[in-house]
């Protein structure tokens, strides 16, 4: 069994499952990358999209209703971790029309490990899918979307086992 690492929030442990996105536009962060399932909260996806936006929560950290609710509605949207619960975020991100929600880790060092994101015992039920991603990818993706870009373009989820070998691209600065 593999390493545990016990954070605020929860657990992480092997049994959550992962998915994988990939990032068409902006180029230069045009990889596939992986993210966990939260534990027991969002749903799974009804419909995979292709060519879906990627935008940036304002606030970022999503602990209020979302001020960008015309760019996320209908987007996936990318939190980052912090200040509030999981559960508070992806909240506001629904709200806001978001078809899915990205938590980063607020460590933008953290290249390898995942959080287990748990319910906070709260009444809200999120009805969309939300997953966690480490901090150096979520740091790359927003710094370059923030920069340069007013939203990315993504396939949300892609199942790797389809993609030929060759054409499987990672993004360099995480280790898989």
């Amino acid at each position: 069994m593999g390493h545990k690492r016990i954070y605020q929030h929860g657990i992480a442990s092997a049994s959550t499952s992962y998915q994988y996105f990939e990032i068409l536009i902006p180029e230069e962060i045009s990889y596939i990358y992986k993210i966990r399932t939260a534990e027991n909260f969002g749903t799974s996806f009804r419909h995979i999209y292709h060519r879906v936006n990627l935008v940036v929560a304002e606030p970022y950290l999503g602990c209020s209703p979302l001020l960008n609710k015309h760019v996320v509605d209908g987007a996936v949207v990318l939190l980052k971790q912090g200040k509030c619960t999981f559960v508070t975020k992806s909240f506001h991100a629904e709200q806001a029309g978001a078809v899915a929600v990205l938590i980063t880790d607020s460590d933008s060092n953290n290249d390898s490990e995942y959080f287990n994101m748990i319910h906070d015992g709260s009444s809200h039920i999120i009805d969309i899918p939300v997953f966690f991603m480490l901090g150096k990818d979520g740091w790359m993706i927003s710094e370059t979307l923030r920069r340069w870009y007013h939203f990315g373009i993504i396939n949300i989820p892609v199942n790797i086992s389809r993609v030929p070998v060759d054409q499987l691209h990672f993004p360099p600065w995480t280790i898989w």
